[in-house]
């Protein structure tokens, strides 16, 4: 069997040894070449995977290590008899950690109050659920805005999108959708925005698309009323290099980039495809895994966090983005990204026993109750 991995998968390799010959190309440049002569395809969020890919190849399975699938054409593949898989909340952690950094790094900065006030979730899968039980424990009463949800639950416990814009932290995790009864491409436009009150967040982690950018270029202009921390770009790699500078805290697309989160993606579609294709793959992620790094014994939540992991480190290599000629800026992004050191998850960190109880409500040093393990 022979399976054409993305480079950038974490232990593609070891991963995958047990199904046949592996064979690593950077996700961007996975061409029909690549695939044509493949049984699985195994990618992350940068491959498109469509019939202009794999029309002419014979992939029976494709894989993708991540909690999203925007950019997999699944009706296709369900059209064409290939087995399909995605990791649905191997992120969710790792995104949450991104949540309350993001927070801390901006309280830090004078921009945001840390763990007070009101969170509106919009989306909440996996990821938006384990965002606003995070922010939740932290203090900030939380608002869920997930139209599809309830309407399949009922009402109960979800506000509308206006009702959550209205908070004083505003965080996105909607897949991205076109069309349908709820579509998101451009959902934060500008009728959104005028929503967000003087002073409050926004944070996307969720995809570029969600945000209607040049809305908030024009929002942004109008003042220093509101305060973004984005992580994800319309348009990425080739991201606007004219919003970048007005942004508070920017991220190049790394907030689910935990090993743990990595490697537990890489685990549940390498299980997907065992299953699929009858193989006995005895891969544990979590040998992959070294040994757990030890939190900071300051009581300070705020230092603590920062110390465990500070953005604004990323936030500062994206921002070398400018320094690079426009035509290069694409390619600058995706190297910027890879670069960013691997970071754990704050559940991965050892905390003194008589750690403060602010600390523990930061998820340092906490097992997570909804570990997405494989």
């Amino acid at each position: 069997m022979r399976l054409v991995v993305d480079e950038n998968m974490a232990a593609g390799r070891q991963a995958f040894a047990a199904f046949g010959d592996v064979i690593t190309v950077p996700g961007r440049e996975i061409d029909t070449e690549d695939v044509s002569r493949a049984d699985a395809l195994m990618v992350r969020s940068v491959t498109r995977v469509d019939r202009a890919l794999l029309g002419g190849s014979h992939v029976r399975f494709v894989g993708t290590a991540t909690s999203g699938f925007d950019h997999i054409d699944r009706q296709w593949l369900t059209d064409r008899g290939i087995g399909f898989a995605y990791a649905p909340g191997c992120n969710a952690s790792a995104v949450a950690d991104w949540a309350v950094a993001a927070l801390a790094a901006l309280h830090a900065a004078g921009r945001a109050r840390f763990a007070s006030g009101t969170v509106g979730i919009v989306g909440a899968g996996h990821v938006g659920t384990r965002v606003a039980c995070r922010l939740g424990e932290l203090g900030y009463s939380v608002r869920v805005c997930d139209p599809p949800r309830a309407e399949v639950e009922g009402g109960e416990g979800f506000v509308d999108l206006a009702s959550a814009l209205e908070s004083d932290v505003v965080s996105l995790h909607v897949p991205l959708v076109d069309d349908g009864p709820y579509p998101t491409r451009g959902m934060i436009d500008g009728a959104a925005l005028e929503h967000m009150p003087s002073g409050s967040v926004l944070m996307n982690a969720a995809r570029g698309g969600v945000v209607d950018e040049d809305a908030l270029a024009t929002r942004l202009d109008d003042g220093p009323d509101l305060v973004t921390a984005l992580d994800t770009w319309a348009g990425e790699p080739a991201i606007d290099a004219a919003l970048l500078p007005r942004i508070d805290l920017a991220t190049p697309h790394i907030a689910g980039h935990t090993m743990e989160g990595r490697l537990r993606g890489t685990a549940m579609i390498a299980a997907a495809a065992a299953s699929h294709f009858g193989v006995t793959n005895g891969w544990d992620w979590r040998a992959a895994l070294s040994t757990a790094p030890e939190a900071s014994a300051d009581p300070d939540p705020v230092k603590a966090v920062l110390s465990a992991w500070d953005p604004r480190a990323d936030d500062a290599r994206l921002r070398g983005l400018l320094r690079q000629q426009p035509e290069e800026r694409a390619r600058a992004f995706d190297r910027i990204r890879a670069a960013c050191p691997q970071r754990r998850e704050f559940a991965s960190f050892r905390l003194a026993e008589d750690a403060p109880a602010a600390i523990h409500a930061t998820g340092l040093g906490e097992p997570d109750p909804t570990d997405a393990a494989a």
